[in-house]
């Protein structure tokens, strides 16, 4: 059923498993559960659309706990005439906003060493490694610097040759229709209050334009306010809300 993630399972050192609703298509969570056990999954995450409450509950009384929760922002360009769509928005001159070198790579993981700290599904689940929940954003950061697979382009904010911050993205189809998703991103702790994110956004948002995209789109966890306001300043709205679960298989009940 192609739920297997070796990529998680070797950070952490449990066969782990990925799903999202659509697994429960043609099976109900007891088969489901079921499935896991008989293949030998210690951990589940799955990450389930709030429309579904009925299947969100049902998991919680199995024994899943949520994680954490998601909005994905949405900016669509189909109103876009040519006009000067997107204003800088910084506090601080001086500041330039650009692609990302790949000599800048470094500065740019550095960047991820002091913000993913204690942040998203990984990190609240007490039974993963804090060390290696941090270590899977600093490599997913990594990897979005060198290989194309993980991202097509980084934009960053730069002042005095230091990198402040900056989104990766990834171009995506869907039928006839393309548009670029956030990776990761984020501000070095000191240039933090300068409204740099927004602006990194826009060097974003421009270049989905030039390249005839449908839209941009980024996942937010709810609780993130800052970096909620900055993308909803440059025009994004809420699309999708996603609640993420841990199952480990040793305390589900049937």
């Amino acid at each position: 059923m192609g739920i297997y993630s070796k990529i998680d399972s070797d950070r952490f050192g449990y066969k782990i498993g990925k799903i999202n609703e659509s697994f429960f298509d043609d099976k109900s969570i007891d088969e489901a559960i079921h499935y896991f056990k008989e293949n030998n999954y210690e951990c589940i995450f799955s990450r389930i659309d709030h429309s579904r409450l009925d299947l969100i509950n049902g998991l919680e009384q199995r024994g899943f706990t949520t994680k954490d929760v998601q909005y994905t922002l949405r900016n669509s360009f189909k109103n876009y005439k040519g006009e000067l769509l997107f204003k800088p928005t910084s506090r601080t001159d001086g500041y330039v906003f650009r692609e990302a070198l790949k000599s800048e790579t470094d500065q740019i993981v550095d960047i991820a060493k002091n913000s993913f700290s204690g942040y998203g599904h990984y990190s609240t689940d007490s039974r993963l490694n804090q060390q290696d929940c941090l270590d899977a954003y600093v490599d997913w950061t990594y990897n979005s610097c060198i290989n194309n697979n993980v991202a097509d382009k980084i934009f960053v904010a730069e002042k005095n040759s230091e990198v402040a911050g900056y989104i990766a993205y990834k171009k995506f189809t869907k039928g006839d229709l393309t548009y670029a998703a956030g990776v990761l991103g984020a501000v070095n702790p000191k240039h933090r209050g300068n409204r740099l994110f927004p602006d990194i956004d826009i060097a974003g948002l421009e270049w989905g334009i030039e390249e005839n995209m449908n839209w941009h789109e980024h996942n937010v966890l709810l609780d993130n306010f800052a970096v909620f306001k900055a993308h909803m300043s440059v025009g994004f709205k809420p699309h999708e809300f996603m609640i993420t679960l841990h199952g480990w298989m040793d305390e589900i009940k049937l």
